[in-house]
């Protein structure tokens, strides 16, 4: 995720750290869970979860989620990764 104003890129490999992440973002902006998942066009039940890695998304919502906090989301090669390991390995997902 390339993140905005003083934030540098973050690579996530777990849907705890994203939630983390994005929590820190939504706080960066002053806004409660209420109000990004009004931007977002969500419920903040939602927002709670994916936050607290309680849910995986489906990727439109992460997407409305990350779009909302005016964020990207972008795929980047890992480094020093060879064509073996181009394939995740469980562990590396969750």
């Amino acid at each position: 995720m390339t993140c905005g104003a003083g934030m540098d890129a973050s690579i996530f490999r777990n849907v705890k750290t994203l939630g983390h992440q994005l929590r820190q973002a939504r706080k960066a902006k002053g806004w409660s869970q209420g109000d990004l998942a009004r931007q977002a066009g969500t419920d903040p039940r939602q927002i709670s979860r994916i936050e607290t890695a309680a849910h995986e998304p489906k990727l439109s919502l992460l997407l409305a989620v990350v779009a909302a906090l005016e964020l990207d989301l972008g795929l980047v090669p890992r480094r020093g990764a060879s064509p073996q390991a181009a394939r995740p390995r469980p562990e590396d997902i969750f």
